[in-house]
């Protein structure tokens, strides 16, 4: 049987000797190119090549702040703040946007309670037989909304014309008064008018009085004027005034119940025109 014989590819090895030269030789090859001395670390385009990261080695102290050499922890400088800048920021900026949330909070609920606190006059007087009925046109939702439908009224009016009027419309389009500010001779006039009746009862009176008062602060209802109760100087007559009153009291009884009602909202809007701290308004 033949011996094997050992076949070897390419070129024998080397001699360790010849191989430390080799690589001698390349080493100074290396350093003598001038074309890796020349490029550096920016490529062509100019664009800074970042630096790779030196892989197989833990970090150290000058790569990560705050660690020891073994990869611990280490201890804080003597007279170290217990917050860096940052963290305390950060904190501050937190508390005052908390401080703002509750600030906002508090001051709505503050609204809240006034705005639930809101009575209507009628509430105000504590009129116990105000029933459900009387609720639907008395509340404080369905006179904010016909107040913000008003038109302003001047307190210059009120001063050099001795009455103020505005227009208020009830029901938008459909049901629209004119109302005005009344006089204390006509008061006085109302008043009279009724001492010269013997009234059945109280509540009578008390109603008789409201309805004469609305006799004289409407003008008109939907454009269509009634007949004045005054005299050209201004000075109520008896008879003219039994004719509006008659005019008047021939309407609807649930209309003549919403305008005595419009009617004491607007009296209290007139009485706000002299309110100093927010004079002119409506």
């Amino acid at each position: 049987m033949n011996e094997p014989k050992e076949i070897t590819f390419g070129r024998k090895e080397l001699d360790p000797t010849q191989d430390t030269e080799y690589a001698k030789r390349i080493q100074e090859a290396k350093a003598k190119n001038p074309l890796n001395n020349l490029k550096g670390n920016t490529p062509l385009g100019h664009m800074e090549r970042p630096k790779m990261p030196v892989l197989g080695r833990a970090p150290t102290v000058d790569d990560v702040p705050g660690l020891t050499p073994d990869g611990g922890v280490a201890p804080r400088p003597a007279g170290s703040p217990v917050l860096s800048a940052q963290t305390q920021s950060q904190l501050d900026a937190m508390a005052i946007a908390q401080k703002a949330d509750a600030e906002r909070k508090t001051k709505e609920e503050a609204e809240k309670a006034v705005e639930d606190k809101k009575e209507d006059l009628f509430d105000m007087l504590n009129f116990d037989n105000q029933n459900e009925a009387e609720r639907v046109l008395n509340n404080r939702k369905r006179r904010d909304t016909i107040e913000g439908r008003c038109e302003k009224m001047s307190l210059d009016d009120l001063l050099m014309r001795d009455e103020v009027r505005q227009l208020v419309h009830i029901v938008p389009d459909k049901f629209l008064v004119i109302f005005r500010s009344l006089t204390p001779e006509e008061s006085l006039f109302i008043k009279q008018l009724l001492a010269k009746e013997q009234s059945p009862s109280d509540a009578y009176a008390l109603e008789k009085y409201s309805l004469c008062q609305l006799t004289c602060s409407v003008v008109a209802i939907n454009g269509k004027e009634f007949p004045d109760h005054r005299k050209i100087d201004g000075t109520p007559d008896e008879e003219l005034f039994k004719v509006k009153f008659k005019s008047l009291m021939k309407k609807s009884g649930y209309i003549i119940a919403d305008l005595g009602l419009n009617y004491m909202w607007f009296d209290i809007r007139v009485r706000k025109l002299l309110a100093s701290e927010d004079l002119g308004n409506g």
